[in-house]
């Protein structure tokens, strides 16, 4: 299997003349997520990350179709000559922010490959995660007239940029990539997607373990000390996907309030057509493995899971409190509001 667009052809797509401005509908509105993106420069197509809830795959490849530096360079150049450039590149980005011009080192072993993602359980060792090519195409975006600085706006793929490969010369560029990323490229905060804590329900999400995200927010916080800067690091989390308890999320909230988090980015799991997590959400069954998968469906089950997001808010504490004691877990009382619980000689089971 090949991607679904060649080089040339997504090119082509991006090199049409756009306006880049809104469909004149929409008469000067305010569009918030036309903002967001109106200085973005998009380098490719297509996610080999297989998160159990997303759709990107199924709808854009499983395969990478880049573009070329010079499509990427002539668009970032239009967008220097828009009237309300102020220098700054919002994103150099694409549905995952370091996947750019990455592929198999073996196509022939691509094209046999039935594994739904490149990523986990591991990388797969025929993947070249070389993030040479993108960091030259930050390169050469910085270094265009008018261009103050670029931004990732993307999520990245930490996962990525952190596995060790074994190249000597592949493992010295990621880590100046991720070098490169923090100090150059983080209008204020970068945004990653841990999406929970919990090991057993990150297998189900096909997501790597929260110890990896661990390392990455110990190598942020190093490259920040050291460039003297003070930026933000935005995870995101889903609550009640399948395989995910109530307990699951009281110890989520315990351990991201350990981290320091206060989170903001958060949702709480629906189920979209062509995923696998939603397959499981409608049949209680894991198709890979015939497994049976508890997950949240009824709302009192959601809300108990959603609100351990929230868990620095007064409003929720006595129902957080109720729903710690209910699930047989109040020593997370402590850890979360700093008091002491009764006491309780027995956990319950989990439900």
């Amino acid at each position: 299997m090949l991607p679904a667009m060649t080089q040339g052809e997504i090119d082509a797509a991006f090199d049409l003349p756009y306006t880049r401005l809104p469909h004149p509908r929409y008469n000067g509105k305010t569009i918030p997520a036309y903002e967001m993106i109106r200085h973005s420069v998009n380098l490719h197509r297509g996610c080999f990350g297989g998160c159990a809830f997303c759709t990107i795959s199924a709808h854009q490849g499983k395969f990478i179709a880049s573009r070329s530096p010079e499509s990427i360079l002539r668009e970032a150049r239009q967008v220097t000559h828009m009237p309300d450039f102020k220098g700054y590149i919002s994103d150099l980005g694409g549905p995952s922010a370091n996947m750019y011009a990455m592929h198999g080192r073996d196509i022939e072993r691509c094209r046999r490959c039935l594994r739904p993602s490149c990523l986990h359980p591991s990388p797969c060792p025929n993947l070249d995660t070389d993030h040479g090519p993108l960091l030259d195409i930050y390169h050469a975006v910085d270094a265009l007239p008018g261009v103050k600085k670029s931004f990732i706006g993307s999520g990245v793929r930490y996962d990525l940029s952190m596995h060790p490969t074994g190249n000597p010369d592949t493992d010295r560029t990621n880590r100046r990539y991720n070098s490169e990323l923090i100090r150059n490229h983080v209008s204020g905060r970068l945004k990653v997607a841990p999406e929970h804590t919990s090991d057993r329900v990150l297998a189900v999400m096909r997501k790597p373990s929260f110890e990896l995200f661990g390392k990455f927010k110990q190598l942020f916080d190093r490259e920040n000390q050291a460039a003297g800067l003070k930026q933000q690091l935005i995870p995101y989390f889903i609550s009640s996907h399948p395989g995910c308890h109530a307990e699951d999320m009281a110890e989520l909230a315990a351990a991201t309030k350990e981290l320091n988090f206060h989170l903001e980015q958060v949702q709480d799991f629906t189920p979209t057509p062509m995923t696998v997590a939603t397959e499981i959400y409608y049949s209680g069954i894991h198709p890979y493995t015939g497994e049976e998968v508890f997950t949240a469906t009824d709302a009192r089950d959601k809300l108990d899971q959603r609100m351990f997001f929230f868990w620095y808010d007064p409003e929720y504490r006595r129902q957080i409190t109720q729903t710690l004691h209910r699930i047989g877990r109040p020593d997370l009382i402590g850890k979360l509001f700093g008091t002491r619980p009764p006491h309780h000689n027995n956990r319950k089971p989990r439900r």
